[in-house]
Formats: structure tokens, sequence, C-alpha cells
């Protein structure tokens, strides 16, 4: 017993030197036993209920390749529920992993969220590797993620981040766009001409940017004399911030502007505006 004390009291000075000064908070309380949700193709996610129960605290590490919290412990924050669990990451609350609902029931259908992706991963219980799951090496992982600044580092405001996303979505319509039209038609979001603040609210800038990129290919698939002219007048569309949904030609260019919380241009609005101007 007190070769058992002698060491935890060690582990404690240890790490508390390590990182300075032990931090404070939810993410420090005593674990409860946690639980591990898989899925069929190796993603997982443990998590780990932090007492008291009822302050809804829980730590829950990802294991999900290629996505951006991979290996990270985050700390949720559950709703009264128990079907959805918050966290912070990338200057967000996201919701990461959740049970959905029927008709405002549990399902017992797992989900994680895929961050810049626009799917989830359906896991369930994997109840050999809860077995062997230790909700203390969960939180001493979570606690050196805080203590080396990853955690910190996620959870801040990331515009870089964020403009992938808007990116990913833009390239699709594009894409589409050229194979459509047959064209070789470039986009862009002029980033330096959308404020911080349409990225911080959470607006849907790369569905805006792609509208016009939507509507052209529209036509294309209409139209073999819309394709000859996408070939033709049309060789990049450029997006950015303005005060109106609007757009102009200028050359070859279509310069596009979006204003979101606007009235904005539906989709036969746009494909008129093409008709008309090219």
């Amino acid at each position: 017993m007190r070769t058992l004390l002698a060491m935890s009291v060690f582990f404690a000075v240890a790490l508390g030197c390590s990182r300075g000064v032990r931090p404070t908070g939810p993410g420090t309380h005593p674990v409860a036993k946690g639980t591990v949700y898989s899925a069929p193709s190796g993603e997982s996610v443990s998590v780990v209920p932090l007492l008291p129960l009822e302050e809804r605290k829980y730590l829950i590490q990802f294991q999900v390749p290629g996505d951006d919290h991979d290996g990270k412990v985050l700390l949720h924050t559950a709703t009264e529920d128990g079907t959805e669990f918050w966290a912070r990451w990338r200057g967000r609350n996201m919701r990461l992993f959740q049970e959905r609902k029927s008709f405002r029931k549990k399902s017992g259908d797992f989900m994680i969220s895929r961050v810049l992706k626009d799917d989830v991963i359906h896991v369930k219980p994997d109840a050999e590797r809860t077995a062997a799951l230790k909700s203390e090496d969960v939180q001493e992982l979570y606690l050196r993620q805080f203590a080396d600044g990853t955690l910190a580092r996620g959870e801040a405001f990331d515009k870089a981040f964020w403009s992938r996303d808007h990116d990913r979505r833009l390239a699709e319509a594009l894409k589409a766009l050229n194979t459509s039209c047959g064209a070789s038609v470039t986009a862009a979001i002029t980033w330096d001409a959308v404020p911080q603040k349409l990225l911080d609210d959470g607006e849907a800038i790369g569905d805006y940017c792609a509208r016009p990129l939507e509507a052209l290919k529209s036509l294309c698939d209409e139209s073999e004399e819309a394709r000859r002219t996408v070939q033709a007048k049309v060789k990049r569309v450029d997006c950015r911030a303005g005060e109106r949904f609007s757009g102009h030609l200028e050359a070859d260019t279509v310069q596009w502007s979006i204003a979101p919380g606007a009235d904005s241009m539906g989709a036969e609005q746009i494909s008129q505006f093409f008709m008309d101007t090219l």
C-alpha cells in the first residue's frame, strides 16, 4: 500500500512539474468507466464520463484517420438527454459525436461527425474494446495534449482551416461544370475580399460561391449552344463578398459577389443573368 501511495505521489508531482502548473477544471475531475464505439472500417471513439455525472462532461478520444481531430482527446458537454456531445474545435462549438434520435427517442445509432466532410461514420458499442479501456489512460492523454498546447491550438479559430472547407465545396462545383460544359474554367474565392466575420458566423460561403458554377452547369446540360458559349466566353469565375448578390463579366472572367444576410439570387435568376450576359 505504501509503495502504491508513493508511486501515486511521485506520478502526480512529476506530472505537475512536466507542465509547470497542473491544470484545473472539468477535464481533471475523476473519471468513470468509459465506452468504446467502433466502425467496421476501423474508426472509433472512446467516451469517458467525468464525475460528477450530473455535470454532463466527457472526455472523448477520436481515432478517425485522415480527419482533423484524429488522435485528439477533447472535452465535451452532453445535452440533457445524452444524445449529443459538443466540443470546441477550430474556434467553433461542434457536435462531433451523437446518437441519432427517432421520434425524440434514442435509436442506438451512434455517429462520429467528419470535419470538413459532409458525412458521418456510424459506430456501435464495442464490448471487447470497452472491457480493455482504461479511462485513466484517456484522461492522461488529454492532460498531455492540454500541457503541450495541442488542444489550445486546435480550439483556436483557424481562418485557413475553414477556408479550405469552402474551397473544397467550390472545387466540387467547378469539376461538375467543366465536365458538363467540356470546358477548362478556373474558379477561386478571393479570401482577401471576404470579411472574417462571415467565417466566424459559419456562413455558407462555399455554397454561395458555387451557385454561379452550378447555374452554368445546368445551362450546359440543357443546350449545346450553352456549352459552346461557356467554352468560348468563360475562363474564370472569381467570388468575393459584396453589398449584394450580383455578377458581371470582365473580359472572360465572371466577377461574382455574395452578400450573406441579404436577399439571395435563386437558381433561375442566376441562369437568367448568364443568358443575358454571355
